[in-house]
């Protein structure tokens, strides 16, 4: 006896889809996993001997020719020995046959061959009207299409131009020489105007076994969309579950998903998805929600996302984003990854969007729902921008405008409105061989604050209004040498000074909205004029970059083949514009950055960023990238993280096939510094020319940092009729560099 209500829809649903089951939609990853079997496409083609009179045949001329025979212009003609019959795009090959003109029927026998639009049959007789486009074709074998789907009937029935029907049929797009699946069935018809095919009483069968019973099957012909069920989807995990989605084809603009799924401890979940895109609208509308959940006191639980752009003119836009949720732990509790599983906030953010050069402007509201409280950001509302920034030749002086002003609003903190105008100008000098750019700049921010105390916080802005005006200086050099090297590849040197000047001020009773310190680990940030994001601190600065980079380049292609380049900061004087809780900093020089990146050859690519500490020639940062991949789609990728004393972490991942049907696949995220697995998955991929399988179980760390979801993805296509699971392709795809590539 079953008592489980969400157990009994899902019963009733799966019985719904065994009698009515199709491929409703195919999506880009069903057009690419497709593209995946070409390699058997030459065999998948079943051979045809077909012979031709004309390749261009006369509108409703009939066409005949045979060894020997006799053809009566109003009577009926016999034929004997090599006949072939052609009208229009129908052509027929037979050992003999008879064509009454009067009727335009035509019976043949041997080795028949009939082909027209796309479908090939062949028969020891065929009895066939030409101009109505009916016949009966007994025991016949057929192939249609462009992706080598053939099977065999015991009789088929041409009811009309656009219709067959197959008795006692089998289907598959497997090669001839190969049985691995195919689908037998007692009647299967086939409508070339809709695209659609109808089968009853069907027998799935792997080889000559039989797997599943269908009472009836609906499929398309092409890559149509159109509503049905979609191939149910099996979750195992802590949540697990089996989810059978259903697909609303509602116009060629607009479509839906909804499905419904089973959670093991849970009850039961249906999740939605609606896709629209018209000439001015386009976007996807997402929720999901569970009645009850068991697992959190019997609530109700819900998702929503909106995702919307709409383009009132060339020069006018709307953006529209936001995400939701009815409580704090939903995301972690129905993730399937780390990164997914501990975002801090979600954000809803309107958006219009002004472009008319050399003018610029937008208005935003964004606010977030906030999930962690200690990593919550301020809300926007509103953040208005407006920009100047004409166009202007290479060498001529260059103006650009920025303005912002925004309220920024938070719980328990200070809030209030940040005004903000940055002048810019710059002009360049130079050719070919080297350039020279000065940059002036003049920024004033103007604060209107709303005072804020608190026991638990270090808070001193109690001034209401609060206005800063800083300039800053900027000047850009560098020579560009370079030299033939084996008269295919050039060689360049490129020494590089940047020296930029921004006087100290005061600015630790201004609040931090937006802003936060850069991490000193790359090449370009030894060419910034301020340390700080967004726009509450202007680094003081007096300070001059030497930086020297040299690539080696092919002459012909221009490709990069390697490249170095080393650079440091010389401070001339102390840091004192700091965050919260920063320290003054008085090094005379910075950290030095060393970057490397090149092809050791056509399979082999190492990148490097290094950074050192000049007092001690410590390594403070380490980016090493190693990605091997070739033309056996052998792929091996391997890097090491390492942050100062805040992140040590290595990452190996590849795919490594064993024959041309095996291959193995896997990823290690693991974290040096605490010891432990952030994630871990490990898979296995079968493929031959007509069904592949991918098994992937996966393991990660969960948001607490003590426990670990174990998930198993799983996925089973058939060429031609779609696939079965919950997505291990993606899991492949996120986390193995180059995969896509295959």
């Amino acid at each position: 006896m079953i008592n489980s209500l969400p157990l009994k829809l899902i019963l009733v649903s799966a019985f719904l889809f065994y009698q009515t089951i199709l491929i409703a939609k195919v999506t880009d990853q069903d057009i690419d996993n497709t593209a995946n079997f070409g390699q058997c496409s030459a065999s998948l083609q079943t051979t045809s001997s077909l012979n031709l009179i004309t390749g261009k045949p006369v509108a409703d001329a009939v066409y005949l020719e045979a060894d020997e025979g006799v053809i009566i212009s109003n009577g009926v003609s016999t034929l004997s020995g090599n006949v072939i019959i052609q009208q229009n795009d129908a052509s027929f090959n037979a050992n003999t046959a008879r064509y009454d003109r009067t009727t335009n029927q035509v019976r043949a026998q041997g080795n028949v061959i009939l082909s027209m639009s796309g479908l090939e049959l062949k028969s020891p007789s065929i009895d066939y009207n030409l101009k109505q486009s009916t016949g009966v074709i007994e025991q016949a074998k057929y192939s249609m299409g462009d992706q080598g789907a053939h099977g065999k009937s015991s009789q088929i029935k041409q009811i009309n131009k656009n219709l067959l029907r197959l008795k006692d049929a089998t289907y598959t797009s497997c090669p001839v020489s190969i049985n691995s699946w195919h689908l037998a069935s007692s009647e299967i018809s086939l409508n070339n105007k809709t695209q659609i095919g109808h089968a009853k009483n069907v027998t799935f069968k792997v080889g000559t076994v039989p797997v599943f019973y269908f009472p009836w099957l609906r499929f398309p012909l092409n890559d149509q969309r159109f509503s049905g069920f979609l191939t149910p989807s099996i979750r195992l995990q802590s949540n697990a579950g089996i989810s059978l989605p259903y697909y609303f084809n509602l116009a060629p603009n607009y479509d839906a998903t909804v499905k419904l799924s089973t959670l093991n401890n849970r009850g039961f979940q249906l999740d939605s998805e609606f896709r629209y895109l018209t000439d001015k609208h386009q976007g996807t509308l997402e929720y999901d929600f569970i009645p009850e959940d068991k697992s959190f006191h019997n609530q109700k639980r819900d998702y929503f996302k909106v995702n919307h752009h709409t383009t009132l003119s060339d020069k006018d836009h709307i953006n529209f984003i936001a995400e939701g949720v009815s409580d704090k732990d939903f995301i972690d509790d129905f993730s399937t990854s780390l990164e997914t599983s501990i975002r801090p906030a979600l954000q809803r953010r309107l958006e219009i969007v002004h472009n008319d050069e050399p003018w610029s402007s937008s208005a935003a509201l964004e606010d977030y729902q906030i999930l962690d409280l200690a990593d919550a950001p301020y809300a926007k509302l509103p953040e208005i921008k407006l920009s100047y920034s004409p166009k202007s030749k290479p060498k001529d002086l260059k103006i650009d405008l920025n303005s912002e002003f925004t309220y920024f609003d938070k719980s328990d903190a200070v809030t209030g409105t940040r005004a903000d105008l940055k002048l810019k100008i710059s002009k360049k000098w130079g050719d070919d061989a080297w350039y020279f750019k000065p940059t002036v700049s003049l920024q004033h921010t103007l604060y209107s604050l709303n005072t804020f105390s608190s026991d638990n916080q270090n808070d001193t802005n109690n001034e209401n209004s609060l206005s800063r005006t800083l300039p800053t200086l900027s000047l850009d050099g560098g020579l560009f040498l370079d030299r033939t090297v084996k008269e295919k590849y050039t060689q360049t040197l490129e020494p590089r000074l940047f020296y930029t000047y921004t006087p100290y001020k005061d600015q630790d009773a201004f609040p931090i909205f937006d802003t936060a310190r850069t991490n000193f680990s790359a090449s370009n940030q030894l060419f910034r004029e301020n340390r700080f994001t967004g726009k509450d601190r202007i680094a003081d600065t007096n300070q001059l970059t030497f930086a020297l980079s040299s690539r080696i380049q092919h002459r012909q292609s221009g490709k990069e083949l390697f490249k170095a380049s080393i650079g440091q900061i010389i401070n001339f004087s102390d840091r004192k514009v700091i965050l919260p809780g920063g320290t003054i900093q008085t090094g005379k020089r910075s950290d030095l950055v060393l970057e490397l990146s090149g092809r050791l050859n056509d399979n082999f690519r190492i990148t490097s960023i290094n950074t050192f500490n000049s007092e001690d020639t410590r390594a403070s940062s380490n980016d090493l990238r190693l990605n091997y991949q070739d033309d056996k789609k052998r792929i091996a990728n391997l890097s090491f993280r390492k942050l100062d004393t805040e992140l040590k972490q290595v990452s190996l991942s590849g795919s490594l096939p064993i024959n041309d049907k095996w291959s193995v696949v896997g990823n290690v995220d693991h974290d040096i510094k605490n010891n432990r697995n952030l994630e871990v998955f490990a898979g296995v991929e079968y493929q031959d020319c007509c069904w592949k399988t991918r098994l992937v179980v996966k393991r990660y760390l969960t948001s607490d940092n003590i426990s670990y979801e174990t998930p198993v993805f799983l996925e089973f296509e058939l060429k031609g009729l779609g696939n079965l699971g919950n997505s291990a392709t993606d899991q492949i795809k996120d986390k193995i560099y180059g995969y896509d590539d295959y």
